[in-house]
């Protein structure tokens, strides 16, 4: 079992890696909250949709009608 999540922490850190590149390539630069949050999806304390959610709050103003 060790072996599995092992696995699912190199293929975590293999995405996080790619995205980052790809974030440099474009010019952007990650926040200390990002850079934070990636850690947690990495070590497997938070999942992609909760950093969403959690950007989403950070970033989205919410709409009155």
């Amino acid at each position: 079992m060790p072996r599995i999540i092992n696995s699912a922490l190199q293929d975590r850190q293999h995405n996080v890696s790619n995205a980052v590149a790809s974030a440099r390539i474009e010019g952007i630069t990650q926040t200390k909250q990002l850079k934070q949050g990636l850690r947690d999806y990495v070590s497997g304390k938070k999942s992609i949709a909760t950093l969403l959610d959690e950007a989403k709050k950070r970033h989205v103003a919410i709409r009155r009608g």
